[in-house]
C-alpha cells in the first residue's frame, strides 16, 4: 500500500530536522549526493509507521545508526540522473569548508543544538543516548568551531532541497541499468511532502504517459480562492505535449497542471504544479534540470509571480493572470524610482538583478491587479529564489500597529529607506521566502550623536516557518551601518501576534568606543540590562564590548517581553 510522509502530520514534522541530521554526519568521504540518498532514506525510514514520535528517543537511535553506517562503493552509481543539495548562499561555502573538518558527533552536535535550537543538556542526552564517547567534547568542538566562523552562518548546502541534473547514457551496462535508474530518478524525494512507495524513495513515474492538466481560461474568475489552480496554461510551447510529458516524467510524477511552457531566451521552460508544490524544468545545450519548491501560500492578493529564468539581462517572470501593470525598483536611494516592465503573454521583460557593493537591493516588483481585493498596488521581492516574497514595513512608535498588517514596502518613505540599509547589514534570506517584513520597533538617539533605528526582519516560508534576524541601524556623519543583533526561528516576534519586543547588542561608536546598547518596542516598561534596573524604552552603557549582560524586560502590565540578543 502506498505510504506517504505528507499525509501524516506525525511523520512529517520530524521528517525535514531528521534529514538534516543525517546528512550532516553520515561520512564526508560518500560525497554530497550518496549522503542525500542516505540521509532521505534513513529519515523516511525512521517515521514511517510511526503513530507517535518522542523526539529525544527517536533521535538516539536515529543518530546511533546514521554514525555507525558503513558505505558501500557502489552505492548510488547507476543513477541516470544527479541530485545534489541546493546551495542556500555563497558566504556559506567557507562555512561548509570548515564544517566538514569536524568530527561526526561535533557535526551532529550542531544540528541538534542549531538547527533544532535544542538545549546543551538535552543535546548531550542525545550524544550519549546515541552511543558517542564523549558527547562534552563534541560540544566544545562546536563551541570553537563558532567562535572563528560566526553562529549566524549555517552550511551553505540544503539537503532537504535538490537539485536535478540528467546523465547521459553512458554504453550498455548503464542502459542495463536503467531499472535502477528509475528508482534513484525518485529522488524528488527531497522535499518531505512527496508521497514514498518505500522509506526513503519516490514514487516513479507509472508505465503509462504522464497526463497533463490544463485549468481553463479565465478559471480565477470563478472561485474565490486566487491560487496556482486556477492559472491556465501560457507560453509558446503550451502544445508540445511530448515536452511537457518528458517534465512531468523526469519530476516523477504520473500527472501535473501546467502553468507555462515556451522558448525563454536561450532555453525552453516548463512550469509545472501538483498540490503543494511546483516545479521549473528547463533544457539548455548543458541538459534537462529540475528545481522544486513548496507551493506559494496565497495572499489576499492571489499568489505571486513566480521566476522563469535568470541571465546576464535580468530575470523574467510569470505573472499571475490578474495583473495588469508592473513597475520595478531597485533599494538604491532614498525614495524608489519606479520603471514600467514590458509585459507579453504574462511574462515580463528581463528586469536586471540589484546587487552592489555586498548589498541586495532587489529586484523589487510593484504590481497592480485593479480587479482583484482592493486594487491597490502591492510590492513583490526577489530574493534569488523560483517564487517572491511579499515585501512590507512596519513603522516605530508613535505609530500604531496595523491589526489588517504591516504596510507595503514603498508606502512610506522610511520603509524603503529600511529595506535599503537592511539589504546592506545582514545576508539575503535563505530558502523560498513567502513574505518578509521589516519591522522597526524602535528609533531614537544613540550615543554621540548618532541616529538609530532598531529592525526586526521577519521572514516566512511556504510551510509557516518563520525567522527573525534584528538589525540596530546607525546613521552619524552621514553615513549608516548595521549591526546585527541576533536571529531566531519559529517565533511569532515582530508580528501582529507578538507585536512587543526588546533587543540588545555591543554597538561601536563613530570615536571607536563600544557600548551596550539596549531597545524595547512600544509597550515596554522597564529593561534589566545586567545589574542594571533602567526604566523606559532603551539605554546604553559604555564597556569593553566583551561580557554579554543578561537582558530581560517587562510590559506596562508587567508581562515579561521577548528578548533577541
Amino acid at each position: 500500500m502506498r505510504r506517504s510522509i505528507r499525509g501524516s502530520r506525525v511523520r512529517a514534522q520530524p521528517y525535514r530536522d531528521l534529514v538534516w541530521l543525517a546528512y550532516l554526519s553520515l561520512p564526508r568521504a560518500a560525497g554530497e549526493e550518496r549522503r542525500l540518498v542516505l540521509a532521505h532514506r534513513m529519515s523516511a525510514s525512521a517515521v514511517t509507521g510511526r503513530t507517535r514520535i518522542e523526539e529525544v528517543r527517536l533521535r538516539k537511535s536515529f543518530l546511533r545508526r546514521v554514525l555507525r553506517k558503513r558505505l558501500m562503493p557502489w552505492s548510488g552509481r547507476l543513477a541516470t540522473v544527479e541530485a545534489v543539495p541546493a546551495v542556500t548562499r555563497s558566504r556559506d561555502m567557507e562555512f561548509t569548508r570548515r564544517f566538514d573538518g569536524l568530527p561526526a558527533p561535533a557535526r551532529a552536535a550542531y544540528a541538534l543544538l542549531r538547527l533544532e535550537e535544542r538545549p546543551h543538556d538535552q543535546v548531550m542526552e542525545i550524544l550519549t543516548g546515541a552511543g558517542v564517547d564523549d558527547p562534552a567534547a563534541a560540544l566544545a568542538a562546536v563551541s570553537d568551531f563558532e567562535e572563528q566562523a560566526g553562529w549566524l552562518w549555517r552550511p551553505a548546502l540544503d539537503p532537504t532541497l535538490v537539485r536535478i541534473y540528467g546523465r547521459p547514457p553512458a554504453g550498455r551496462r548503464l542502459r542495463a541499468a536503467a531499472a535502477a535508474g528509475l528508482c534513484l530518478l525518485a529522488l524528488v524525494v527531497v522535499l518531505p511532502q512527496l508521497d514514498l512507495e518505500r522509506p526513503g524513495i519516490a514514487a516513479a513515474p507509472s508505465a503509462s504517459r504522464p497526463r497533463i492538466v490544463r485549468a481553463a481560461g479565465e478559471a480565477w474568475r470563478a472561485g474565490t480562492s486566487l491560487d496556482l489552480g486556477t492559472w491556465a496554461p501560457r507560453g509558446s510551447l503550451v502544445h508540445d505535449e511530448e515536452l511537457v510529458r518528458r517534465a512531468i516524467g523526469t519530476w516523477g510524477a504520473s500527472s501535473a497542471q501546467l502553468l507555462f511552457a515556451g522558448q525563454v531566451d536561450d532555453a525552453r521552460v516548463v512550469l509545472l504544479r501538483r498540490p503543494s508544490q511546483v516545479a521549473r524544468y528547463t533544457e539548455t545545450a548543458n541538459g534537462p534540470t529540475v528545481e522544486i519548491l513548496p507551493e506559494p501560500r496565497v495572499r489576499p492578493d492571489g499568489a505571486g509571480p513566480l521566476k522563469l529564468s535568470t541571465t546576464t539581462e535580468g530575470n523574467r517572470y510569470l505573472l499571475p493572470p490578474w495583473v495588469r501593470e508592473v513597475s520595478k525598483a531597485t533599494l538604491a536611494g532614498r525614495t524608489p524610482h519606479w520603471h514600467k516592465v514590458e509585459i507579453r503573454d504574462g511574462v515580463t521583460a528581463p528586469v536586471p538583478l540589484a546587487e552592489r557593493g555586498g548589498c541586495w537591493q532587489g529586484p523589487v516588483l510593484r504590481l497592480r491587479a485593479p480587479e482583484i481585493a482592493h486594487g491597490l498596488p502591492y510590492t513583490m521581492l526577489d530574493f534569488g529564489r523560483l517564487s517572491l516574497a511579499n515585501a512590507s514595513y512596519q513603522p516605530p512608535p508613535p505609530a500604531e500597529v496595523n491589526r489588517y498588517g504591516p504596510h507595503e514596502l514603498d508606502a512610506l518613505p522610511e520603509g524603503f529607506s529600511a529595506w535599503k540599509h537592511v539589504g546592506c547589514a545582514v545576508e539575503r534570506p535563505e530558502g523560498e521566502i513567502q513574505a518578509a517584513t521589516a519591522w522597526e520597533f524602535w528609533a531614537g538617539q544613540l550615543p554621540e550623536g548618532v541616529r538609530g533605528r532598531w529592525v526586526c526582519l521577519r521572514t516566512t516560508d511556504a510551510s509557516g516557518g518563520s525567522v527573525v534576524r534584528g538589525v540596530l541601524l546607525a546613521t552619524g556623519r552621514g553615513r549608516t551601518t548595521g549591526t546585527p543583533t541576533a536571529a531566531r526561528a519559529g517565533t511569532w516576534d515582530c508580528s501582529r501576534l507578538r507585536t512587543d519586543i526588546v533587543a540588545g547588542v555591543w554597538w561601536k561608536a563613530p570615536s571607536g568606543r563600544r557600548y551596550y546598547v539596549a531597545a524595547g518596542s512600544r509597550r515596554v516598561a522597564a529593561m534589566d540590562v545586567g545589574r542594571h534596573r533602567v526604566s523606559g524604552r532603551h539605554v546604553a552603557i559604555a564597556g569593553s564590548g566583551i561580557a554579554r549582560p543578561r537582558l530581560s524586560a517587562v510590559d506596562e502590565a508587567g508581562v515579561k517581553v521577548s528578548a533577541l540578543q
